[in-house]
């Protein structure tokens, strides 16, 4: 897999915003925390093509990923893996000792995919999706808490699957 991972300026994150739609359904949310929440934004390209993106909270410890997203037709082929690999690599540099991610109560493959990265169930922030202006579902549940994970960066490396 021959890809580069690089963090993207001011003028480039315009481009990411389609695929960062992934992470997050609703654009004026996703706009909001680019504006106000997110401290750098990640892309991960194969040649031209972007594949990926990531958005970090870096001032708190532990710090966030806001959002993290594959280009969907990508799915599966360890593109994700190598972004969560490349922002603990940041977060140690940055001395940090933790990392936390939230998905939705409903994003069954998420959760499944934070867990084989090494991050351990650590809280829910309920009702969290309460400013989505209308229901939204996955897997035939309705999005409606934030499940928060917890990555120790004392750890050696990410868990194998």
């Amino acid at each position: 897999m021959n890809y580069a991972i690089r963090e993207a300026n001011q003028r480039e994150i315009e481009a990411l915003v389609p695929i960062l739609l992934q992470a997050e359904h609703s654009e004026r949310a996703l706009r909001w925390g680019l504006a106000n929440l997110v401290d750098s934004v990640y892309q991960l390209q194969v040649g031209e093509q972007l594949v990926a993106a990531a958005t970090v909270q870096w001032r708190n410890d532990p710090a966030e990923i806001i959002e993290l997203a594959v280009a969907p037709e990508l799915h599966g082929h360890g593109y994700g893996r190598a972004m969560i690999a490349a922002i603990i690599e940041q977060a140690r540099q940055r001395g940090k000792q933790q990392l936390i991610v939230g998905t939705a109560n409903s994003s069954i493959g998420n959760i499944a995919f934070y867990q084989k990265c090494g991050f351990r169930m650590d809280s829910i922030r309920r009702d969290y999706f309460w400013y989505y202006r209308e229901p939204v579902y996955e897997q035939g549940i309705r999005v409606l808490d934030m499940l928060m994970f917890r990555y120790d960066l004392n750890q050696d490396s990410l868990s194998e699957p």
